[in-house]
Protein backbone atom coordinates (compact mmCIF):
# COMPACT_ATOMS: atom_id res chain seq x y z
CA UNK A 1 0.00 0.00 0.00
CA UNK A 2 3.10 2.30 0.78
CA UNK A 3 4.50 1.92 -2.83
CA UNK A 4 0.85 2.66 -4.70
CA UNK A 5 0.39 5.53 -2.30
CA UNK A 6 4.03 7.21 -3.09
CA UNK A 7 3.63 6.51 -6.71
CA UNK A 8 -0.14 8.23 -6.48
CA UNK A 9 1.34 11.23 -4.04
CA UNK A 10 4.15 11.70 -6.74
CA UNK A 11 1.98 12.19 -10.36
CA UNK A 12 -0.68 14.26 -7.75
CA UNK A 13 2.25 16.37 -7.03
CA UNK A 14 3.81 16.73 -9.92
CA UNK A 15 0.34 17.17 -11.81
CA UNK A 16 -0.72 19.29 -9.18
CA UNK A 17 2.78 21.98 -9.47
CA UNK A 18 2.17 22.31 -13.10
CA UNK A 19 -1.54 22.70 -12.70
CA UNK A 20 -0.80 25.52 -10.72
CA UNK A 21 1.83 27.20 -13.24
CA UNK A 22 -0.75 26.41 -16.32
CA UNK A 23 -3.43 28.04 -13.76
CA UNK A 24 -1.38 31.00 -13.50
CA UNK A 25 -0.80 31.16 -17.06
CA UNK A 26 -4.44 30.48 -18.15
CA UNK A 27 -5.87 33.32 -15.67
CA UNK A 28 -3.41 35.41 -17.57
CA UNK A 29 -4.38 34.34 -20.87
CA UNK A 30 -8.29 34.79 -19.57
CA UNK A 31 -7.37 38.61 -18.26
CA UNK A 32 -6.25 39.07 -21.78
CA UNK A 33 -8.86 37.93 -23.41
CA UNK A 34 -12.07 39.48 -21.56
CA UNK A 35 -10.32 42.80 -21.79
CA UNK A 36 -9.65 42.44 -25.23
CA UNK A 37 -12.90 41.05 -26.72
CA UNK A 38 -15.05 42.71 -24.28
CA UNK A 39 -18.14 41.15 -22.62
CA UNK A 40 -20.12 40.37 -25.74
CA UNK A 41 -16.87 39.29 -28.05
CA UNK A 42 -15.49 36.57 -25.04
CA UNK A 43 -19.33 35.92 -24.67
CA UNK A 44 -19.24 34.35 -28.24
CA UNK A 45 -15.84 32.81 -27.71
CA UNK A 46 -17.37 31.18 -24.98
CA UNK A 47 -20.23 30.36 -27.07
CA UNK A 48 -17.44 28.65 -29.91
CA UNK A 49 -16.00 26.21 -27.08
CA UNK A 50 -19.13 25.41 -25.30
CA UNK A 51 -20.60 24.05 -28.72
CA UNK A 52 -17.56 22.37 -29.58
CA UNK A 53 -17.30 20.57 -26.61
CA UNK A 54 -20.49 19.36 -27.05
CA UNK A 55 -19.13 17.70 -30.42
CA UNK A 56 -15.97 16.70 -28.68
CA UNK A 57 -17.23 14.86 -26.20
CA UNK A 58 -19.08 12.48 -28.96
CA UNK A 59 -15.50 12.08 -30.29
CA UNK A 60 -13.61 10.98 -26.96
CA UNK A 61 -17.02 8.98 -25.60
CA UNK A 62 -15.42 8.17 -23.01
CA UNK A 63 -12.59 6.27 -24.07
CA UNK A 64 -9.80 8.03 -21.74
CA UNK A 65 -10.53 5.74 -18.68
CA UNK A 66 -11.22 2.56 -20.66
CA UNK A 67 -8.02 3.30 -22.62
CA UNK A 68 -6.12 3.89 -19.00
CA UNK A 69 -8.07 0.50 -17.66
CA UNK A 70 -7.19 -1.57 -20.46
CA UNK A 71 -3.38 -0.35 -20.64
CA UNK A 72 -3.19 -1.27 -16.79
CA UNK A 73 -4.86 -4.28 -17.04
CA UNK A 74 -2.65 -5.66 -19.85
CA UNK A 75 0.42 -4.11 -20.44
CA UNK A 76 1.86 -5.96 -23.50
CA UNK A 77 -0.98 -4.67 -25.80
CA UNK A 78 0.03 -1.03 -25.37
CA UNK A 79 0.25 -0.02 -29.00
CA UNK A 80 -2.33 -2.40 -30.82
CA UNK A 81 -5.11 -0.72 -28.06
CA UNK A 82 -4.03 2.63 -28.43
CA UNK A 83 -3.34 2.49 -32.05
CA UNK A 84 -7.21 1.38 -32.69
CA UNK A 85 -8.08 4.09 -30.50
CA UNK A 86 -6.21 6.65 -32.20
CA UNK A 87 -7.82 5.19 -35.27
CA UNK A 88 -11.37 5.43 -34.58
CA UNK A 89 -10.83 9.04 -32.93
CA UNK A 90 -9.72 10.03 -36.26
CA UNK A 91 -13.17 8.22 -38.17
CA UNK A 92 -15.39 9.88 -35.40
CA UNK A 93 -13.52 13.04 -35.83
CA UNK A 94 -14.22 13.39 -39.51
CA UNK A 95 -17.92 12.65 -38.71
CA UNK A 96 -18.91 14.37 -36.03
CA UNK A 97 -16.74 17.42 -36.31
CA UNK A 98 -18.15 17.90 -40.34
CA UNK A 99 -21.38 17.29 -39.21
CA UNK A 100 -21.67 19.39 -36.33
CA UNK A 101 -19.58 22.54 -39.16
CA UNK A 102 -22.81 21.96 -40.73
CA UNK A 103 -25.26 22.17 -38.08
CA UNK A 104 -23.61 25.58 -36.59
CA UNK A 105 -23.93 27.12 -40.19
CA UNK A 106 -27.98 26.60 -39.83
CA UNK A 107 -28.22 27.18 -36.24
CA UNK A 108 -25.97 30.18 -35.96
CA UNK A 109 -26.89 33.26 -38.45
CA UNK A 110 -23.28 34.67 -37.22
CA UNK A 111 -20.63 34.48 -39.89
CA UNK A 112 -17.86 35.04 -36.94
CA UNK A 113 -19.61 32.48 -34.89
CA UNK A 114 -19.50 30.60 -38.17
CA UNK A 115 -16.05 30.51 -39.06
CA UNK A 116 -14.94 30.14 -35.07
CA UNK A 117 -16.67 26.74 -35.06
CA UNK A 118 -14.98 25.87 -38.78
CA UNK A 119 -11.81 26.76 -36.86
CA UNK A 120 -12.09 25.42 -33.61
CA UNK A 121 -12.90 22.14 -34.97
CA UNK A 122 -8.87 21.89 -35.32
CA UNK A 123 -8.34 22.76 -31.98
CA UNK A 124 -11.13 19.96 -30.56
CA UNK A 125 -9.83 17.30 -33.30
CA UNK A 126 -6.46 18.05 -31.66
CA UNK A 127 -7.59 17.64 -28.78
CA UNK A 128 -9.49 14.17 -29.02
CA UNK A 129 -6.40 13.16 -30.14
CA UNK A 130 -4.28 14.41 -27.50
CA UNK A 131 -5.90 12.16 -24.89
CA UNK A 132 -4.18 8.53 -26.53
CA UNK A 133 -0.65 9.36 -25.42
CA UNK A 134 -2.00 11.01 -22.14
CA UNK A 135 -3.56 7.67 -21.74
CA UNK A 136 0.01 5.98 -21.82
CA UNK A 137 1.34 8.11 -19.51
CA UNK A 138 -1.10 7.68 -16.94
CA UNK A 139 -1.33 4.19 -16.93
CA UNK A 140 2.17 4.13 -16.17
CA UNK A 141 2.57 6.68 -14.09
CA UNK A 142 4.72 8.83 -16.06
CA UNK A 143 2.47 12.19 -15.80
CA UNK A 144 5.18 14.30 -15.42
CA UNK A 145 5.90 14.02 -18.71
CA UNK A 146 2.59 15.16 -19.79
CA UNK A 147 2.92 18.08 -16.70
CA UNK A 148 6.30 19.39 -18.40
CA UNK A 149 4.96 19.24 -21.91
CA UNK A 150 1.97 20.87 -20.66
CA UNK A 151 3.53 23.81 -19.44
CA UNK A 152 5.59 24.39 -22.00
CA UNK A 153 2.80 24.17 -24.69
CA UNK A 154 0.07 26.36 -22.50
CA UNK A 155 3.57 29.17 -22.15
CA UNK A 156 3.61 29.03 -25.73
CA UNK A 157 -0.27 29.67 -26.17
CA UNK A 158 0.01 32.44 -23.69
CA UNK A 159 2.47 34.04 -25.90
CA UNK A 160 -0.02 33.75 -28.89
CA UNK A 161 -2.36 34.78 -27.46
CA UNK A 162 -0.68 37.89 -26.29
CA UNK A 163 0.84 38.48 -29.99
CA UNK A 164 -2.97 38.37 -31.25
CA UNK A 165 -3.98 40.97 -29.11
CA UNK A 166 -1.08 43.19 -29.97
CA UNK A 167 -1.62 42.78 -33.54
CA UNK A 168 -5.29 43.51 -32.99
CA UNK A 169 -6.09 40.04 -35.23
CA UNK A 170 -9.68 40.22 -33.32
CA UNK A 171 -11.64 37.09 -32.27
CA UNK A 172 -10.74 35.24 -35.49
CA UNK A 173 -6.77 35.55 -34.72
CA UNK A 174 -7.60 34.57 -31.24
CA UNK A 175 -9.12 31.34 -32.39
CA UNK A 176 -6.62 30.56 -35.12
CA UNK A 177 -3.56 30.65 -32.51
CA UNK A 178 -5.79 28.41 -30.40
CA UNK A 179 -5.63 26.10 -33.17
CA UNK A 180 -2.00 25.99 -33.43
CA UNK A 181 -1.41 25.86 -30.12
CA UNK A 182 -3.48 22.39 -29.35
CA UNK A 183 -2.10 20.92 -32.38
CA UNK A 184 1.64 21.77 -31.25
CA UNK A 185 0.74 20.02 -27.63
CA UNK A 186 -0.56 17.11 -29.93
CA UNK A 187 2.40 16.82 -31.94
CA UNK A 188 4.84 17.28 -29.01
CA UNK A 189 3.36 14.51 -26.56
CA UNK A 190 2.68 11.88 -28.91
CA UNK A 191 6.31 12.23 -30.10
CA UNK A 192 7.38 11.60 -26.68
CA UNK A 193 5.29 8.54 -26.38
CA UNK A 194 6.37 6.66 -29.72
CA UNK A 195 9.33 5.63 -27.85
CA UNK A 196 6.70 3.71 -25.23
CA UNK A 197 4.47 1.63 -27.59
CA UNK A 198 3.32 2.53 -31.35
CA UNK A 199 0.58 5.15 -31.63
CA UNK A 200 0.23 4.77 -35.52
CA UNK A 201 -3.51 4.44 -36.43
CA UNK A 202 -4.60 1.05 -36.47
CA UNK A 203 -7.90 0.16 -38.62
CA UNK A 204 -8.97 -3.08 -37.03
CA UNK A 205 -12.68 -2.48 -37.40
CA UNK A 206 -13.14 -5.52 -35.25
CA UNK A 207 -11.66 -4.19 -32.67
CA UNK A 208 -13.37 -0.84 -32.95
CA UNK A 209 -16.51 -2.35 -32.49
CA UNK A 210 -15.65 -4.28 -29.20
CA UNK A 211 -14.37 -1.65 -27.96
CA UNK A 212 -17.24 0.92 -28.61
CA UNK A 213 -19.49 -2.26 -27.50
CA UNK A 214 -17.54 -2.01 -24.01
CA UNK A 215 -17.47 1.94 -23.89
CA UNK A 216 -20.72 2.43 -24.75
CA UNK A 217 -22.07 2.95 -21.36
CA UNK A 218 -19.60 5.70 -20.23
CA UNK A 219 -19.61 7.33 -23.31
CA UNK A 220 -23.47 8.01 -22.61
CA UNK A 221 -21.81 9.15 -19.60
CA UNK A 222 -19.81 11.09 -20.82
CA UNK A 223 -22.12 12.91 -23.61
CA UNK A 224 -25.00 13.65 -20.99
CA UNK A 225 -22.49 15.00 -18.77
CA UNK A 226 -21.01 17.04 -21.12
CA UNK A 227 -24.30 17.78 -21.98
CA UNK A 228 -25.72 19.35 -18.78
CA UNK A 229 -22.32 21.25 -18.24
CA UNK A 230 -22.24 22.99 -21.63
CA UNK A 231 -25.74 23.21 -22.72
CA UNK A 232 -26.69 26.30 -20.32
CA UNK A 233 -23.99 28.00 -21.83
CA UNK A 234 -25.69 27.30 -25.36
CA UNK A 235 -29.80 27.75 -23.92
CA UNK A 236 -28.32 31.14 -22.79
CA UNK A 237 -27.21 32.25 -26.33
CA UNK A 238 -30.41 31.46 -28.03
CA UNK A 239 -32.73 32.58 -24.95
CA UNK A 240 -30.60 36.41 -23.97
CA UNK A 241 -27.49 37.96 -26.22
CA UNK A 242 -23.84 37.62 -26.08
CA UNK A 243 -23.61 39.79 -23.14
CA UNK A 244 -25.37 37.32 -20.41
CA UNK A 245 -22.56 34.91 -22.22
CA UNK A 246 -20.09 36.35 -21.72
CA UNK A 247 -21.08 37.84 -17.79
CA UNK A 248 -21.95 33.47 -17.49
CA UNK A 249 -19.17 32.57 -19.56
CA UNK A 250 -15.82 34.45 -17.44
CA UNK A 251 -16.55 31.94 -14.26
CA UNK A 252 -17.76 29.12 -15.92
CA UNK A 253 -13.73 29.41 -17.27
CA UNK A 254 -12.42 29.99 -13.74
CA UNK A 255 -14.54 26.48 -12.67
CA UNK A 256 -13.32 25.17 -15.74
CA UNK A 257 -10.08 25.61 -14.92
CA UNK A 258 -10.48 24.41 -10.47
CA UNK A 259 -12.45 21.34 -12.21
CA UNK A 260 -9.19 19.90 -13.41
CA UNK A 261 -8.11 19.16 -9.78
CA UNK A 262 -10.41 16.46 -9.13
CA UNK A 263 -9.45 15.19 -12.45
CA UNK A 264 -5.86 15.06 -12.10
CA UNK A 265 -5.82 13.68 -8.43
CA UNK A 266 -8.40 11.36 -9.34
CA UNK A 267 -6.78 10.18 -12.79
CA UNK A 268 -3.55 9.31 -10.63
CA UNK A 269 -5.66 7.13 -8.14
CA UNK A 270 -7.66 5.46 -11.25
CA UNK A 271 -4.77 2.53 -11.93
CA UNK A 272 -4.43 1.94 -8.48
CA UNK A 273 -8.10 1.75 -7.21
CA UNK A 274 -8.32 -0.30 -10.62
CA UNK A 275 -5.71 -3.16 -9.21
CA UNK A 276 -6.74 -3.09 -5.94
CA UNK A 277 -10.86 -3.90 -6.91
CA UNK A 278 -8.65 -7.42 -8.56
CA UNK A 279 -7.15 -7.89 -4.82
CA UNK A 280 -9.53 -7.77 -2.40
CA UNK A 281 -12.40 -5.46 -1.68
CA UNK A 282 -10.66 -4.36 2.28
CA UNK A 283 -7.95 -2.27 -0.12
CA UNK A 284 -9.94 -0.96 -2.63
CA UNK A 285 -11.92 0.57 0.25
CA UNK A 286 -9.14 1.94 1.88
CA UNK A 287 -7.88 3.47 -1.44
CA UNK A 288 -11.47 5.14 -1.84
CA UNK A 289 -12.06 6.48 1.90
CA UNK A 290 -8.10 8.27 1.03
CA UNK A 291 -9.26 9.51 -2.36
CA UNK A 292 -12.75 10.69 -0.48
CA UNK A 293 -10.51 12.53 2.59
CA UNK A 294 -8.50 13.96 0.10
CA UNK A 295 -11.04 15.41 -2.04
CA UNK A 296 -13.10 16.87 0.97
CA UNK A 297 -9.69 18.57 2.02
CA UNK A 298 -9.86 21.03 -0.58
CA UNK A 299 -13.33 20.99 -2.01
CA UNK A 300 -14.59 22.96 1.20
CA UNK A 301 -12.36 26.01 1.58
CA UNK A 302 -11.83 26.27 -1.72
CA UNK A 303 -16.14 26.66 -2.03
CA UNK A 304 -16.11 28.64 1.07
CA UNK A 305 -13.39 30.61 0.45
CA UNK A 306 -14.01 31.71 -3.54
CA UNK A 307 -17.76 32.38 -2.30
CA UNK A 308 -16.14 35.57 0.04
CA UNK A 309 -13.92 36.65 -2.94
CA UNK A 310 -15.92 35.86 -5.23
CA UNK A 311 -16.48 39.45 -6.84
CA UNK A 312 -13.09 40.82 -6.04
CA UNK A 313 -11.57 37.69 -7.90
CA UNK A 314 -13.64 38.17 -10.67
CA UNK A 315 -12.74 42.24 -11.57
CA UNK A 316 -8.94 41.16 -10.81
CA UNK A 317 -9.30 38.03 -13.56
CA UNK A 318 -11.30 39.40 -15.90
CA UNK A 319 -11.49 43.41 -15.00
CA UNK A 320 -14.00 46.02 -14.07
CA UNK A 321 -16.29 45.25 -16.65
CA UNK A 322 -16.88 41.84 -15.01
CA UNK A 323 -17.54 42.77 -12.03
CA UNK A 324 -20.95 41.22 -11.90
CA UNK A 325 -20.00 37.97 -12.70
CA UNK A 326 -19.12 37.60 -9.17
CA UNK A 327 -22.52 36.92 -8.40
CA UNK A 328 -22.76 33.70 -10.71
CA UNK A 329 -19.48 32.71 -9.25
CA UNK A 330 -20.98 32.76 -6.02
CA UNK A 331 -23.63 29.92 -6.92
CA UNK A 332 -21.19 28.34 -9.55
CA UNK A 333 -18.17 26.95 -6.84
CA UNK A 334 -20.62 24.84 -5.32
CA UNK A 335 -20.94 23.04 -8.21
CA UNK A 336 -17.00 22.77 -8.30
CA UNK A 337 -17.28 21.80 -4.63
CA UNK A 338 -19.65 18.85 -5.23
CA UNK A 339 -17.66 17.70 -8.54
CA UNK A 340 -14.58 17.11 -5.96
CA UNK A 341 -16.30 14.66 -4.01
CA UNK A 342 -18.68 12.90 -6.66
CA UNK A 343 -15.48 12.48 -8.45
CA UNK A 344 -14.17 9.99 -6.26
CA UNK A 345 -17.61 8.22 -6.65
CA UNK A 346 -17.43 8.20 -10.48
CA UNK A 347 -14.10 6.88 -10.60
CA UNK A 348 -14.60 3.95 -8.36
CA UNK A 349 -17.25 2.68 -10.37
CA UNK A 350 -15.37 3.41 -13.16
CA UNK A 351 -12.70 1.26 -12.14
CA UNK A 352 -15.04 -1.67 -11.23
CA UNK A 353 -16.44 -1.74 -14.38
CA UNK A 354 -19.70 -0.71 -13.94
CA UNK A 355 -20.02 1.92 -15.74
CA UNK A 356 -23.00 1.20 -17.30
CA UNK A 357 -24.76 1.63 -13.74
CA UNK A 358 -23.98 5.85 -14.09
CA UNK A 359 -25.98 6.34 -17.29
CA UNK A 360 -29.50 6.60 -15.18
CA UNK A 361 -28.59 9.16 -13.26
CA UNK A 362 -26.74 11.11 -15.88
CA UNK A 363 -29.45 11.06 -18.08
CA UNK A 364 -31.90 11.88 -16.08
CA UNK A 365 -29.85 15.10 -14.43
CA UNK A 366 -29.58 16.28 -18.32
CA UNK A 367 -33.27 15.97 -18.56
CA UNK A 368 -33.60 17.55 -15.14
CA UNK A 369 -30.48 20.46 -16.24
CA UNK A 370 -32.32 21.15 -19.36
CA UNK A 371 -35.80 21.61 -18.21
CA UNK A 372 -34.70 23.96 -15.45
CA UNK A 373 -32.52 26.23 -17.86
CA UNK A 374 -35.31 26.91 -19.82
CA UNK A 375 -37.56 27.67 -17.26
CA UNK A 376 -35.16 29.89 -15.50
CA UNK A 377 -33.18 31.24 -17.88
CA UNK A 378 -35.48 33.68 -19.73
CA UNK A 379 -36.66 34.88 -16.19
CA UNK A 380 -33.41 34.73 -14.07
CA UNK A 381 -30.89 34.74 -17.17
CA UNK A 382 -27.17 33.73 -15.83
CA UNK A 383 -28.16 33.34 -12.29
CA UNK A 384 -30.73 30.86 -13.11
CA UNK A 385 -28.35 28.85 -15.27
CA UNK A 386 -25.62 28.71 -12.51
CA UNK A 387 -28.38 27.79 -9.51
CA UNK A 388 -29.79 25.13 -12.39
CA UNK A 389 -25.98 23.96 -12.36
CA UNK A 390 -25.60 23.91 -8.98
CA UNK A 391 -29.02 21.53 -8.63
CA UNK A 392 -27.80 19.36 -11.53
CA UNK A 393 -24.32 19.10 -9.25
CA UNK A 394 -26.31 17.89 -6.12
CA UNK A 395 -28.78 15.56 -7.58
CA UNK A 396 -26.21 13.73 -9.56
CA UNK A 397 -23.59 13.52 -6.23
CA UNK A 398 -26.85 12.11 -3.91
CA UNK A 399 -28.03 9.73 -7.14
CA UNK A 400 -24.18 8.08 -7.57
CA UNK A 401 -23.62 8.15 -4.03
CA UNK A 402 -26.58 5.75 -3.07
CA UNK A 403 -25.51 3.64 -6.55
CA UNK A 404 -21.99 3.19 -4.98
CA UNK A 405 -23.28 2.17 -2.17
CA UNK A 406 -25.89 -0.47 -3.28
CA UNK A 407 -23.02 -1.47 -5.60
CA UNK A 408 -19.44 -1.71 -4.29
CA UNK A 409 -20.29 -1.62 -0.60
CA UNK A 410 -17.95 1.85 -0.52
CA UNK A 411 -18.60 3.78 2.35
CA UNK A 412 -16.77 7.16 3.03
CA UNK A 413 -15.18 7.67 6.88
CA UNK A 414 -17.18 11.18 7.92
CA UNK A 415 -14.51 11.96 10.13
CA UNK A 416 -12.21 14.09 8.14
CA UNK A 417 -14.82 15.69 5.83
CA UNK A 418 -16.62 17.05 8.82
CA UNK A 419 -13.39 18.36 10.16
CA UNK A 420 -12.56 20.14 6.44
CA UNK A 421 -16.38 21.12 6.97
CA UNK A 422 -15.56 23.42 10.49
CA UNK A 423 -12.30 24.32 8.70
CA UNK A 424 -13.60 26.33 5.86
CA UNK A 425 -16.61 27.63 7.91
CA UNK A 426 -13.58 29.13 10.56
CA UNK A 427 -12.05 30.39 6.92
CA UNK A 428 -14.81 32.40 5.98
CA UNK A 429 -15.96 33.91 9.32
CA UNK A 430 -12.10 35.29 9.23
CA UNK A 431 -13.04 36.43 5.71
CA UNK A 432 -15.97 37.82 6.48
CA UNK A 433 -14.40 39.84 9.61
CA UNK A 434 -11.69 41.09 7.69
CA UNK A 435 -13.94 42.95 5.53
CA UNK A 436 -11.01 42.95 2.64
CA UNK A 437 -11.06 43.50 -0.86
CA UNK A 438 -7.25 42.63 -1.43
CA UNK A 439 -6.98 38.85 -3.09
CA UNK A 440 -3.66 38.28 -1.16
CA UNK A 441 -4.52 39.08 2.23
CA UNK A 442 -7.58 36.79 1.93
CA UNK A 443 -5.47 33.69 0.43
CA UNK A 444 -2.88 34.25 3.29
CA UNK A 445 -5.46 34.22 6.20
CA UNK A 446 -7.59 31.69 4.44
CA UNK A 447 -4.93 29.28 3.91
CA UNK A 448 -3.09 29.70 7.84
CA UNK A 449 -6.79 30.01 9.12
CA UNK A 450 -7.81 26.67 7.57
CA UNK A 451 -4.32 24.95 8.24
CA UNK A 452 -4.51 25.87 11.66
CA UNK A 453 -7.92 24.03 12.24
CA UNK A 454 -6.48 21.20 10.18
CA UNK A 455 -3.63 20.41 12.74
CA UNK A 456 -5.78 21.32 15.94
CA UNK A 457 -8.38 18.67 14.90
CA UNK A 458 -5.89 16.03 13.62
CA UNK A 459 -7.93 16.29 10.47
CA UNK A 460 -5.30 14.19 8.66
CA UNK A 461 -3.50 11.11 9.90
CA UNK A 462 -0.10 10.53 10.61
CA UNK A 463 -0.27 7.16 9.10
CA UNK A 464 -0.78 9.07 5.75
CA UNK A 465 2.54 11.13 6.09
CA UNK A 466 4.07 7.82 7.14
CA UNK A 467 2.77 6.03 3.79
CA UNK A 468 3.66 9.05 1.89
CA UNK A 469 6.97 9.98 3.00
CA UNK A 470 8.09 6.99 5.15
CA UNK A 471 9.01 7.28 9.37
Amino acid sequence: MSSATKKVAYNTVVQVISRVIITAISLVAIAYLTRYLGVSGYGQYTLIFAYLALLGVAVDFGFFLLQVREVTRHPGRESYVLGNVMGLKIALSLVVFGVGYILATAIYSDTTVQQGVLIGVLSQTALALLQVPISLFQARLQMRKVAIANIITRTVYLGLILWAVKNDLGLIGVLWVTAAANILALVGQWAWAMPLASLTPRWDFIYWFKFLREAWPLGVVTVVAMIYFKVDTVMLSMMKDSYAVGIYGAPYKVIEVLLTIPTIFMSSVFPVITQALTESRERAMRVFRKAFDAMSLVAWPLAIGTMMVATPLMTAIAGADFAVSGAPLKLLIWAAALSFVGATLNYSVIAAGRQSILVWPYLLATIFNIVTNWIFIPRYSYMGAAATTVATELLVVIYVAVVVYKELRFTPQWDVFLKAILGAVVMGGLLWWLGSANILINLGAGVVSYGLVLVTTRAVPKEVFKELFGR
